[in-house]
């Protein structure tokens, strides 16, 4: 008498069946690839694009006020638009200012580097036993790869401010266009994605605009705060450029971990230059790691909270890769980017797993036997999904179905 068991394998894994693990596999990295090459070269194209969608999203409760005041779609859209950008001017005249006050000082800087040097390699002449001539040439050469950066700097200059006319006129006008077809736009999800539930379309749309507001809100208050914070204490201990370094230190404060390390290192190689103690630049490298302490513990939780819940490493990752492949752009762009990535992967049933990597780590993944309560509460989960040993057995019904006719 031979039984047949009752077996039904799932689509999904059926396909994976059929398809051979080599092949999937190269095909991933065929596709990442190509993904990788594109986002590369386009990045003329895509940049502004991707800056036009989170700045439409932030700008976009605006313009519904406007609206619900009785002024027309378009009226509204190109009202919010236009005082956004005139808004962002004012601030980019601001730190454009800074930057000349800078530029200007640079040869007093630079007497002041060559001073620092000198006494440096007397220091590591007498102190260390190395020879004059040693450190002599070491730091000629440095000078010297540092000679040609700056000559090299003005062309870098002039791609940067070229990048950002493109960008003053391509992002104002891509926004309103988003802004003003809305709609249009909806209606092309729905068509993209027919075999979905709408409501499921709806739900993922609004977590990607949550997550883009929170986290830029959050982090735009945050730079200001610790920005304006760090600006105040660099003032009144006496170093130079206390505005733009202050603020460059907040914004630093973006990546985790190395973000303030890079910062800190920044203000102190400035307060070297700038002032004429040794107290002053020690004392801004403390108090500025005193008020970033303050920020992690208290302000940025408050501000920020949860509402981008990146893995730290993910985070740094990501960072280091769009900054990579598009520059400064690259670094505001990559966390947003990698949220949205994250509610995509959370919202689509086969890409869950790469959401949860994405995520923060849970309280019991960093305890001492993390993987032993993993398993027990892997199996705790399991237990209660499965079903009653009455509902896993064959019925006499299907038993008799499954004997060989006599």
């Amino acid at each position: 008498m031979n039984l047949v068991w009752p077996v039904t394998i799932k689509p999904d894994i059926m396909k994976q069946i059929r398809q051979p693990y080599i092949l999937r596999l190269a095909s991933i990295l065929i596709s990442t690839t190509l993904i990788v090459i594109a986002l590369y070269y386009l990045e003329v194209v895509i940049v502004p694009l991707l800056f036009s969608i989170i700045f439409a999203v932030m700008i976009f409760p605006f313009c519904l006020r406007l609206e619900k005041w009785g002024l027309s779609k378009g009226i509204a859209a190109f009202t919010t638009v236009f005082i956004a950008t005139v808004l962002l001017g004012f601030l980019g005249y601001i730190l454009f200012t800074q930057v000349s006050i800078f530029t200007e000082n640079i040869p007093q800087i630079s007497n002041k580097i060559n001073l620092l040097i000198n006494d440096l390699r007397d220091f590591a002449a007498n102190k260390l036993s190395m020879k004059k001539s040693v450190v002599a040439g070491k730091i000629q050469d440095q000078l010297t790869q540092l000679q040609n950066s700056s000559d090299f700097m003005p062309a870098s200059m002039l791609r940067v401010i070229s990048a950002v006319l493109i960008n003053i006129f391509l992002v104002p006008l891509y926004t309103f266009f988003l802004i003003y077809f809305r709609h249009f736009f909806m209606e092309f999800f729905y068509k993209v994605f027919q075999g979905a539930d709408k409501e499921l379309i709806d739900d993922t749309i609004q977590k990607m605009e949550l997550v883009i507001k929170g986290y830029l809100f959050g982090q735009l208050l945050d730079i200001l705060i610790i920005g304006a914070a760090n600006a105040v204490v660099l003032y009144f201990i006496g170093v130079g450029y206390a505005i733009i370094l202050g603020f460059l230190i907040a914004t630093f404060c973006i990546i985790p971990y190395l973000g303030m390390i890079v910062g800190s290192l920044l203000a102190l190689l400035v307060a070297f230059i700038t002032t004429n103690t040794s107290w002053q630049p020690l004392t801004a490298f403390s108090v500025l790691w005193v008020i970033h302490i303050i920020d992690s513990n208290l302000v940025a939780p408050v501000i920020i909270g949860h509402k981008v819940s990146i893995n730290p490493l993910v985070a740094i990752f990501v960072l280091f890769l769009f900054g990579e492949l598009w520059g400064l752009p690259g670094l505001f762009l990559a966390i947003p980017l990698t949220a949205i990535l994250k509610v995509i992967f959370d919202a689509v049933p086969g890409l869950h797993p790469y959401g949860f990597l994405l995520g923060e780590p849970q309280k019991y993944h960093l305890k001492k036997h993390s993987l032993t309560h993993i398993n027990v509460l892997q199996r705790k989960k399991e237990m209660e999904n499965q079903k009653p040993i009455s509902e896993s057995l064959p019925t006499d019904e299907s038993l008799t179905q499954s004997l060989p006719e006599e």
